[in-house]
């Protein structure tokens, strides 16, 4: 009966070897077949054992994109806790009303308006003093080193500033006009000038003209060049001044509340012993990172980055939220976890350096915490329902089964996660490519099929 069992068990053995030298080399062959110009790093490992089913330079530093929104969240989760919420107040000393921003990313003009309704509720009809605007939370700069200049004008690129309304995004539309080349513009969020030398025009005069955006230093929108001729065109921008932003947003919600300032809106710090008279809440960190994670947001990364940087370090700025996320994580995962080099939160910087083995040790971790693991796990965009691979393995039993994080910046697509498939193994993947030419669709459809060839398809 023993040498059966150990018979049994050798067998189990055997064809687990067996399958994953076959998951091996399906895989290699898939690699071998992509263009020599392109780098590529890959490390897939079993999570319940630990034991490498493929690896292609694992250690090689390589550009994750939002991969980097891995690390990010890992160190939020262990650090801050799940329940970790984002507090908006405002509150009176002397004569003075302090509005304390402390950089939520979640935080709406619909909410600042809120809180000064409870003023106006509390008693505070008018204000002698000024009105003051603590964004202490957070230091500058506003972005990330190695963050593009094309990126700075649009929403996924905004300032993060302690103060961040409406994720500091600005939303308009151009309305192709029956009686002009130049179009028609409508806003949809407040009110910021607008420079209109756009042009819409036909494909002919697209190979001359290029659509070009710029935002002024005062939060002017300046529209430059040509977009293809239709009817409408939606568009989200980044303001540039997030505390220029900020005072005229609080100016018009206290206006709005009914409440008369005598003085100014200025900025400065609350003082410790202020009375605080309202308070906004933001949901738990939990909800903010799955949002952050399924939909790769990068003024949310950005926003948690900082936060770990001001918890962590008193310091609420990248290079401090970088540092703290490496830190978190070391001491979490011990001597063998090489910390990687991070400029921001978010992976918008080309200079963030990650590897296939890097991001490997973190899932594996955050697989083996009982506390997280489930929570951890969800948080990430699910294939074929949910987030950026809502539309990706939606076929052949594989929706529903890849939890992961997707990455894409100029040149660069990465995939990693977990793969869940019944009555398999749960496999923790990381999937890196550098150097590519043009669209990234491609490395994605390499991608999805090193995951199916895991899963078990062809």
């Amino acid at each position: 009966m023993r040498l059966f069992s150990v018979l049994a068990a050798f067998c189990v053995l055997f064809n687990l070897t067996a399958v994953s030298a076959s998951v091996s080399s399906k895989i290699a062959a898939i690699v071998n077949r992509q263009s020599s110009s392109m780098q590529i790093g890959i490390d897939i490992v079993n999570a319940n054992t630990g034991q490498v089913v493929y690896s292609q330079d694992p250690a090689r530093p390589m550009t994750p994109a939002s991969n980097t929104k891995v690390m990010t969240a890992a160190a939020a989760f262990l650090y801050l806790g799940p329940d970790f919420t984002y507090t908006t107040s405002m509150g009176k000393s002397g004569n003075n009303i302090y509005v304390k921003f402390s950089g939520d990313p979640t935080l709406t003009s619909a909410d600042v308006f809120a809180l000064a309704k409870t003023l106006k509720q509390a008693g505070i009809n008018q204000i002698t003093g000024n009105v003051v605007l603590d964004q202490s939370a957070f230091s500058g700069p506003y972005y990330g080193l190695g963050w593009s200049q094309d990126d700075l004008a649009y929403c996924y690129g905004a300032p993060i500033s302690a103060a961040i309304i409406n994720g500091n995004c600005m939303a308009l539309q151009i309305t192709k006009s029956p009686r002009s080349e130049t179009p028609l513009i409508r806003q949809y969020t407040t009110l910021f000038p607008v420079v209109n030398q756009v042009r819409l025009v036909g494909r002919r005069e697209l190979r001359t003209c290029v659509f070009q955006p710029t935002i002024t230093s005062n939060n002017t929108i300046l529209l430059q060049g040509c977009l293809p001729s239709r009817a409408n065109w939606g568009f989200a921008f980044a303001i540039k001044n997030p505390s220029t932003y900020a005072k005229q947003v609080v100016q018009t919600a206290f206006a709005k509340a009914g409440i008369s300032v005598q003085g100014k809106f200025v900025s400065g710090i609350a003082p410790s012993n202020e009375q605080i008279l309202a308070v906004h809440h933001s949901d738990d960190l939990q909800s903010l990172l799955a949002y952050m994670l399924k939909r790769s947001d990068d003024v949310y990364a950005g926003a948690i980055a900082k936060t770990l940087g001001s918890s962590y370090y008193g310091v609420g700025s990248y290079k401090a939220g970088a540092n703290a996320t490496n830190a978190i994580l070391t001491t979490r995962l011990g001597k063998n976890f090489k910390p990687p080099y991070l400029e921001d939160g978010s992976g918008l910087s080309s200079y963030n350096l990650i590897s296939p083995l890097q991001l490997i040790q973190v899932y594996l971790y955050m697989y083996r915490q009982p506390n997280l693991s489930s929570i951890f796990m969800k948080s990430l965009a699910i294939s074929g329902q949910m987030g950026t691979l809502s539309y990706r393995m939606t076929q052949n039993g594989m929706a529903g089964r890849v939890m992961g994080k997707t990455g894409t910046i100029n040149g660069v697509s990465t995939l990693s996660g977990y793969l869940v498939m019944p009555g398999r193994p749960v496999y923790i993947f990381a999937i890196m490519m550098n150097g590519i030419v043009g669209s990234p669709a491609h490395a994605r459809y390499v991608q999805d099929q090193i995951v199916r060839i895991l899963a078990g398809g062809t």
